[in-house]
Formats: C-alpha cells, sequence, structure tokens
C-alpha cells in the first residue's frame, strides 16, 4: 500500500504499508524525533485500519543514500533500534527517494541497506550485546 491516507482523530496522515514478516507503517512527518514517534506510534499501532496493529516508523530522507528513523514498535513501544524496520526502508525505495544501498540511522545505531536486483533486501552492519540473563532449569514458556 503505497502513499494512501489514514484517517487519525487528529487529521489524516500519509502512509506506506508493507509486510517483512512483520507488518510495518511508513510514515513521512517532517519532525522525526522520539517525542513524535511516542505520540503518533500508538495511535497508528492501533488504528482499526491494522487489526493485527503495526510497527510504526517516521523517516527523514537525509539524501540518497541515508535516511534517518525512529521507531515505535507494536506490543513494545519506543525502540531505538530495530533491523525489519530498517528493512522497511524499502519503502523508500518504492517510492524512488533512496538508492540501492542506503544508510538507516537510528537513535540506536546505524544499519546498511541494500536492495538486490532479485528483490532481497540485505542488512550489514555491527552486532553487539545489549542483554545477558539465565533460563531457569525446568522452565518452559506457556504458548498456549
Amino acid at each position: 500500500m503505497l502513499e494512501t491516507p489514514l484517517f487519525l482523530p487528529t487529521g489524516p496522515v500519509t502512509i506506506t504499508a508493507l509486510n517483512l514478516g512483520n507488518p510495518h507503517c511508513v510514515i513521512f512527518p517532517g519532525e522525526v524525533s522520539q517525542a513524535n514517534a511516542c505520540r503518533l506510534g500508538p495511535k497508528i499501532e492501533r488504528h482499526p485500519e491494522f487489526p493485527e496493529r503495526v510497527n510504526v516508523l517516521l523517516v527523514e530522507v537525509i539524501d540518497r543514500r541515508r535516511i534517518r528513523i525512529e521507531i515505535w514498535e507494536r506490543g513494545a513501544g519506543y525502540t531505538p533500534a530495530s533491523g525489519s524496520s530498517s528493512a522497511a526502508a524499502a519503502a523508500c525505495k518504492r517510492l524512488g527517494l533512496v538508492d540501492d544501498r542506503v544508510t538507516v540511522q537510528m537513535p540506536g545505531g546505524s544499519l546498511d541497506i541494500e536492495f538486490a536486483p532479485e528483490g532481497h533486501i540485505l542488512m550489514s552492519g555491527p552486532v553487539q550485546a545489549v542483554f545477558q540473563g539465565q533460563m531457569l532449569a525446568g522452565w518452559t514458556p506457556n504458548l498456549a
């Protein structure tokens, strides 16, 4: 869904929605900030148009090789970095706003995204541990 109006109580916003295994809604609000992500994110995440909810990306195109995003992740809230959200920069490519290679800048770090000719999206960037924990012996998740 490219450049479609989504009607919010505060007025319409233009969205581009795509699914990369999980749903994303991309908007170009003018002001890309954590505050704006926290203001718009919950309204769009739970909008009736997205019955299973949606990740919300606020995007600023810096130039054809760099974009900056802020992320509201469905079920989690404000998120400083996300691989699938970076790959959702594919929306920028489909709209003709970026080249085949783009650096996605997020508060939590940057990732490089390449749009391969056969339709694959390749991601590269640094990896670092952000959490370490231990499972209790005998614990099993409740998957019901």
